[in-house]
């Protein structure tokens, strides 16, 4: 009996031994996978930061406007938020375009007519491998194509504009009397008398146009065009933007630009905004990285139109990891400056970026 009794306690004695040696074992176990993760994590985190590439289209035109050719990466000089970086990536291939081509139908008439004969040449600029999309706005937005590389389909598109070009006042819609109203519906077709009658009588209303919703759809619109194409809005507007009528502000529009890397490219018709740095579109083109000009006859939007585009298309493309860290975990704004060898060389980049944590 006792001989029987030890048998027991030893077989009890072993059966504790294995679960405890099974409970320590899984114990290691979850160690080790615990201490793997955090290597993984750790990993994850580091190959992230090796992968996050600031890219920075740059522009270099010499003291005459024209566009300079044939540099390398040591011509150019990086930096974010005042500390150097290095760049990492350098090229000086053309890229095809996403461009999306909006147009102020709130311009006052003399405006639009000198505008109207001109698409042809908005779209003559553009390559066969470029694709295009066009809008028009006013006191709403309009997305009058989808992207195409069909030049002609553009140019059509286009129709709507110069129908309401022709029957435009001279003045526009300014602000400065009864809101002018438009004749036709956003599909393009014509609206009967019932619904062009003003309903305000003589009050006197603050301008319609919603510049920043327009700018901010087309932004919307390109954030979805393949990485590999260089995105940009090209506008056509005198710059009046009413900020109580639209859904967007210009930071928002700004911040959807910028993180984007959607470059904005104007041509004012505006000559009071032309002594103020062509206003809001002067302060996103220079923002962005693209560039403003001045729309004030037909020959003067010609040139500016083939000017987008060559600067467009022709950039150098910087790129480099940023030695700046996120603070306190949160997104940061940080500020770029590219310097040029020669110190009169006009060098167009974009000027910030958001880095995020």
């Amino acid at each position: 009996m006792k001989s029987t009794l030890g048998r027991t306690k030893s077989l009890s004695l072993r059966k504790r031994s294995a679960a405890g040696c099974v409970k320590a074992q899984v114990r290691t176990c979850v160690v080790l996978i615990l201490s793997t993760l955090s290597v993984l994590a750790a990993e994850k985190y580091q190959l992230r930061a090796r992968v996050d590439l600031v890219v920075v289209p740059t522009s270099v035109r010499d003291s005459k406007g024209n566009l300079i050719a044939g540099l390398t990466e040591k011509d150019f000089t990086i930096f974010e938020d005042g500390v150097q970086q290095t760049i990492s990536n350098f090229s000086d291939d053309p890229q095809p375009l996403s461009a999306a081509i909006v147009v102020d139908s709130g311009m006052s008439g003399i405006a639009m007519r000198r505008l109207a004969p001109l698409f042809i040449a908005v779209t003559n600029g553009f390559s066969d491998f470029d694709e295009m999309a066009s809008f028009r706005f006013d006191h709403f937005v309009v997305q009058l194509s989808d992207f195409t590389t069909d030049r002609e389909k553009i140019e059509k598109s286009f129709d709507v504009f110069k129908t309401m070009a022709e029957k435009q006042p001279a003045q526009g819609n300014s602000g400065n009397g009864p809101s002018v109203p438009s004749v036709v519906r956003p599909d393009g077709t014509p609206k009967p008398a019932t619904e062009m009658v003003p309903t305000i009588g003589s009050r006197r209303v603050a301008p319609s146009r919603v510049l920043s919703d327009a700018i901010y759809e087309a932004g919307q619109a390109l954030q979805k065009r393949p990485d590999n194409r260089r995105r940009i809005i090209f506008i056509v507007s005198d710059g009046e933007n009413n900020p109580n009528v639209n859904e967007h502000n210009s930071q928002q529009v700004k911040d959807l630009l910028l993180r984007q890397n959607i470059q904005l490219y104007a041509v004012s018709t505006d000559e009071n905004r032309l002594d103020r740095g062509f206003g809001t579109l002067g302060s996103l083109a220079r923002e962005t990285g693209g560039d403003a000009y001045r729309g004030l006859s037909m020959s003067s939007m010609e040139k500016a139109f083939a000017r987008i585009t060559e600067q467009a298309r022709n950039q150098y493309v910087l790129g480099y990891h940023s030695s700046n860290e996120p603070k306190n975990g949160l997104q940061t704004v940080r500020m770029i400056e590219v310097r040029g060898r020669d110190p009169h060389w006009k060098i167009a980049h974009r000027k910030q970026y958001i880095q995020l944590p």
